[in-house]
């Protein structure tokens, strides 16, 4: 059983609602089939090319950037993770290829211009709780050094630490490794993010999984306040 909340410091922010995938048996080192490849090669073509600006000024995007700024962050300082994702994409001159699993929810990331968290679910402490942070914090980013969480970030965190935060960064102590077996991907979204929207995308990753992962089992759910499952 695990308990998820959303605090209503978020939905003051306009975040209402929560998406969350639930993926067991899932296996970091699965090989990708063709089909997910050309996908992939799509999309990574797409980043090369597109107009950064354009698509900084999508309403998806914009939402993210009105999240940041409402809260006093620089969107310079913590672009919303797709435009970074395309950016790294651009200095590398490729897209980067970690683990299956994390692969698959880049992909839908640039696909859908949706912040997508992805986490190892058994590393994770009984409840989440979404929220504005109400406290100095700290926060430890994947490859980075430790941040500090000011009382009007807004994050995810369970009884141990910060999962999430502003919806930039993921935390280092949650991350997907090589014995990963079950993953919770989660998708906060904006004003400009419907529940479908959020949903279809949870959709397509749960299909390239599963193309690869013949064990998958693959649950989403909607948290509008308080929900256990």
């Amino acid at each position: 059983m695990m308990k998820f909340i959303l605090n209503e410091s978020l939905a003051m922010l306009g975040i209402k609602n929560v998406v969350i995938g639930i993926a067991k048996n899932v296996d970091p080192h699965a090989p990708l089939p063709a089909s997910f490849l050309k996908k992939q090669k799509e999309m990574e073509k797409w980043a090369l090319n597109c107009d950064i600006d354009e698509v900084s000024d999508t309403p998806v995007i914009q939402g993210y950037k009105d999240l940041l700024q409402s809260v006093g962050r620089s969107v310079k300082k913590n672009p919303p993770t797709v435009l970074a994702l395309i950016r790294n994409i651009r200095h590398r001159g490729s897209i980067p290829n970690i683990n299956s699993i994390i692969d698959i929810y880049n992909v839908e990331s640039l696909h859908s211009l949706l912040a997508i968290g992805g986490h190892d679910l058994d590393k994770i402490a009984g409840q989440i709780e979404f929220t504005v942070s109400q406290k100095e914090d700290v926060f430890l980013p994947i490859l980075s050094t430790e941040k500090h969480v000011s009382q009007t970030d807004y994050v995810y965190r369970d009884q141990k630490g910060i999962l999430a935060w502003l919806d930039v960064r993921d935390g280092e102590h949650y991350k997907f490794d090589d014995e990963t077996q079950n993953a919770i991907f989660i998708i906060q979204g904006n004003a400009h993010t419907s529940v479908e929207m959020r949903l279809e995308a949870l959709e397509r990753i749960e299909n390239d999984l599963a193309e690869c992962m013949p064990n998958l089992e693959f649950e989403t759910y909607v948290i509008c306040s308080e929900k256990e499952i």
